[in-house]
């Protein structure tokens, strides 16, 4: 009679030392599966993030560069001056990007910065170009025909016939940024981390 007390004792012992580790175990998998997805998630949004920064960026410098409509944009009052004005207004966002950068090699590693360094080198160009060109033409300073045509090409006032090289290297950049994060949006689209947008009803639809 004790023995069997015993065995039945010990094999409640084993049936509580089995449910509180299956129970545990439960709960280490659950936390792993919870820590995945909130990094999974992070690196979707910060990926959508990053990448709509990059689409603004292309088109601030495009804007700077060859505002159209006689020099302007839509927007744009006269007098309001020339790329460095323009880009100098927007600088907020290339101060953003820059912030960016580091949350971006944080989960991506620093190969992935590369897009940033040469978006921030470009932006400086433009920036240089513009300025070094507005003083050779107030101080006369004797700039050579290269130097002033290498400055005009980078703010956009490039002969027609001149390959945009800046603009080039302005898309690869973006093709650079893309490949590393439209696979993540997409994942994180498929995973639900993005909300979709409201369907718009149909005529006829209650």
């Amino acid at each position: 009679m004790t023995d069997s007390a015993a065995w039945v004792s010990a094999l409640g012992n084993l049936s509580t030392g089995l449910a509180a580790a299956v129970a545990g175990w439960a709960a280490v998998r659950g936390l792993g599966a919870w820590r995945a997805e909130t990094v999974g998630r992070r690196k979707a949004e910060l990926a959508e993030e990053v990448l709509a920064q990059f689409y603004r960026a292309r088109d601030l410098m495009t804007w700077a560069r060859f505002p159209g409509d006689g020099g302007l944009a839509p927007t744009e009052a006269a007098g309001s001056g020339g790329p460095v004005e323009r880009l100098a207004r927007e600088s907020q966002l290339f101060s953003d990007l820059q912030a960016s950068r580091y949350r971006f090699m944080a989960y991506f590693g620093e190969e992935a910065a590369k897009p940033f360094d040469e978006l921030r080198k470009m932006h400086k160009e433009v920036l240089d170009a513009a300025d070094s060109l507005a003083r050779a033409d107030q101080l006369g300073d004797g700039a050579s025909h290269s130097d002033r045509s290498a400055w005009s090409a980078a703010i956009g006032r490039g002969a027609a016939s001149q390959e945009d090289e800046l603009a080039a290297r302005l898309d690869r950049t973006i093709r650079e940024i893309e490949r590393i994060c439209r696979p993540l949006i997409d994942e994180g689209r498929r995973a639900g981390f993005f909300r979709a947008p409201p369907r718009r009803r149909k005529r006829g639809e209650n």
